[in-house]
């Protein structure tokens, strides 16, 4: 009995940070981050967002550490790993929710060797431009080669036209205008949205 009641105890302190958040985390979990209402974040939604659906601008992968959980993820920082604790406060920081998704039945091993390839893509930089490419990426982008191996999301057309108007907004169009291209419309890529729409994932709940 004293043994059982000293492993909860050094269990609690790590189960805690994820408890109190109110949803039980698990390795290769999904974090979707909602969108915002300005900028890029605000493009993306307008371009990829579902009607009566909640619209998202980033994911996030969830993985073991040895202090709890940590996040792997690819932003305007780049490639990078952030406690669950400091991805959440700047989330809340940004006013944005964080929900979580989960594989319905992984492909045995999908979910190690996920995480293990998305480790090995630490500290490249963001792909500004969406074209994809092996020495930047985007954050469903990093999600989708995570677990690439195993074929879990698959690539589809990019698109840049609002669904109700057809029209591409003015960022996007001043945006690779910018960079000398044009708007990628049609190249293979992925997107926050519709990756949180796939028949595999299912939705689990809001991180408080």
């Amino acid at each position: 009995m004293r043994r059982l009641l000293l492993l909860i105890g050094l269990l609690l302190p790590a189960l805690w940070p994820a408890m109190a958040m109110g949803v039980d985390v698990r390795d290769g979990d999904l974090l979707f981050v909602t969108a915002g209402h300005g900028g890029l974040s605000a493009a993306i939604d307008d371009a990829t967002g579902k009607q009566g659906a909640p619209s998202f601008d980033h994911v996030a992968l969830v993985a073991p550490a040895p202090q709890g959980w940590e996040v792997l993820h690819a932003d305007e920082k780049g490639s990078r790993r952030q406690t669950l604790e400091q991805f959440r406060e700047d989330a809340k920081g940004k006013q944005r929710q964080i929900v979580v998704y989960r594989l319905r039945a992984p492909p045995d091993n999908a979910i190690a060797d996920a995480v293990a390839t998305a480790r090995t893509m630490l500290g490249k930089p963001y792909n500004t431009t969406y074209v994809l490419n092996d020495d930047s990426y985007y954050c469903s982008d990093f999600i989708e080669r995570a677990f690439r191996a195993h074929h879990v999301f698959a690539l589809q057309p990019m698109n840049f036209r609002n669904p109700q108007t057809g029209e591409i907004s003015r960022h996007w169009v001043d945006l690779y205008r910018g960079m000398g291209m044009e708007v990628p419309q049609g190249l293979p890529g992925t997107n926050p949205n519709d990756m949180a729409a796939a028949p595999v994932l299912q939705r689990i709940g809001v991180l408080e």
